[in-house]
């Protein structure tokens, strides 16, 4: 964690967690409205919802080309750990952050390997108990990095 290692954010960093997205979205809409009302500026949103399995690279959508080109240029810091896929997907980077999206936003979606995916989600298996401790391990310093990165040389 930033903590931890002594790193201090130039920016504020928030995090939201929501578990409504698969029945009506309310959380999303009610987030993004609250944010918009109170002027929040968010300069990124980072979602994870393809099962806690692998990190295999990052789902992008941005119309921000200087963001665009930092990413691009980041992957070089993934490809090592075997987080290869940097796909351009613009309209879907993850549909927890979407309602969050305007021109400047950059939204990410973190990719995962998800051969076993249906082997656990939306089945009784779909507990935390089941959850591999590594691949959560490397899924939240896959997205941790990225946000270090977002965070000390920015996207604008």
């Amino acid at each position: 964690s930033f903590k931890v290692l002594g790193i201090k954010p130039k920016r504020t960093m928030r995090v939201v967690l929501r578990a409504d997205e698969e029945n009506n979205w309310n959380g999303n809409m009610v987030y993004a409205e609250k944010s918009k009302q109170s002027n929040q500026t968010h300069i990124a949103a980072l979602e994870s919802d393809h099962g806690s399995f692998i990190p295999i690279g990052f789902n992008i959508d941005t119309e921000n080309e200087l963001a665009l080109k930092r990413l691009m240029a980041w992957k070089n810091y993934f490809e090592p750990y075997q987080i290869y896929q940097f796909n351009l997907s613009k309209g879907h980077a993850g549909a927890d952050i979407t309602p969050l999206k305007d021109s400047n936003i950059l939204l990410l979606g973190l990719l995962t390997d998800s051969q076993r995916y249906f082997t656990l989600a939306h089945s009784e298996k779909d507990v935390f108990e089941t959850v591999n401790k590594r691949e959560l391990e490397l899924g939240a310093a896959a997205m941790t990095s990225m946000v270090y990165l977002i965070d000390k040389y920015g996207i604008k």
